[in-house]
């Protein structure tokens, strides 16, 4: 190759690299090699925070809309937030896969345990959960809270990815008091704006106040600390207090 393309973003190691002094008394040494890797787990956070933007555009035109009696218009208006609310919540769950999958480079899980998750088929937050458990050394409460966050946002990730094929009975949309699809209750700005902040304060939270006694993982802290400020300039996200009925 001619050369190496750099971005903002990437990381850049040598993995093998040594030099020796000839019987000349030159300086000899092997050619450099570069490894490279681009973290994607807050591009997908911004991916996330790209829809929800979407969806909350798409929830006011929603209340316009069905302030009217345009039937058409009314349809339109809960397909385009069902389908920005839905992206912006499965981007989330990916941005904490893609973190999970730079953690468990560095985090050694007991064979007995990696054996259960196979057998046992444990449910993917519960695996995210765990080697983010380890890699910070978090605290039983702390860990506890991490748990039943990631536990909500992979529900609504696999409710996307895996729905059901049964015919179901409609569900009450909370906001306009109207029996409709599960899709267009579950996949909603109200809560694709609680699960893209949820995912978003807890990496924030990990990056700039968690403990890890790895430094590579501390060394990867710091570059999610100023990838989330490029996010979200002004200040650190916050999770909107939950209300089913807002």
């Amino acid at each position: 190759m001619a050369g190496i393309y750099i971005t903002r973003g990437m990381s850049v190691s040598i993995p093998h690299f040594s030099f020796r002094i000839s019987e000349s008394g030159e300086f000899e040494g092997d050619p450099i090699t570069l490894h490279v890797r681009f973290d994607v787990c807050p591009t997908w956070i911004q991916i996330a925070k790209r829809h929800l933007d979407a969806a909350l555009i798409a929830k006011a035109n929603r209340n316009v809309a069905w302030q009217g009696t345009d039937e058409m218009a009314k349809a339109q208006a809960l397909e385009v937030e069902f389908e920005a609310s839905m992206q912006a919540i499965v981007a989330a769950a990916i941005a904490w896969d893609a973190l999970y999958a730079v953690l468990r480079e560095h985090v050694a899980i007991p064979p007995r345990i990696l054996e259960k998750w196979r057998n046992g088929r444990t449910a993917r937050y519960t695996q995210v959960a765990e080697v983010t458990r380890r890699a910070f050394s978090l605290t039983q409460k702390g860990a506890s809270m991490l748990r039943g966050n990631l536990k909500n946002i992979y529900r609504y990730r696999d409710l996307a990815v895996h729905p059901s094929g049964k015919i179901e009975a409609p569900l009450l949309h909370p906001e306009l008091n109207l029996g409709m699809e599960w899709r267009f209750i579950y996949f909603r700005a109200h809560n694709a704006e609680l699960a893209v902040m949820a995912a978003a304060t807890m990496l924030w939270d990990l990056a700039h106040n968690a403990k890890s006694k790895d430094e590579k993982i501390s060394a990867y802290q710091k570059t999610l600390v100023e990838r989330l400020k490029e996010i979200f300039p002004d200040s650190a996200p916050t999770v909107p207090v939950a209300n089913s009925n807002a």
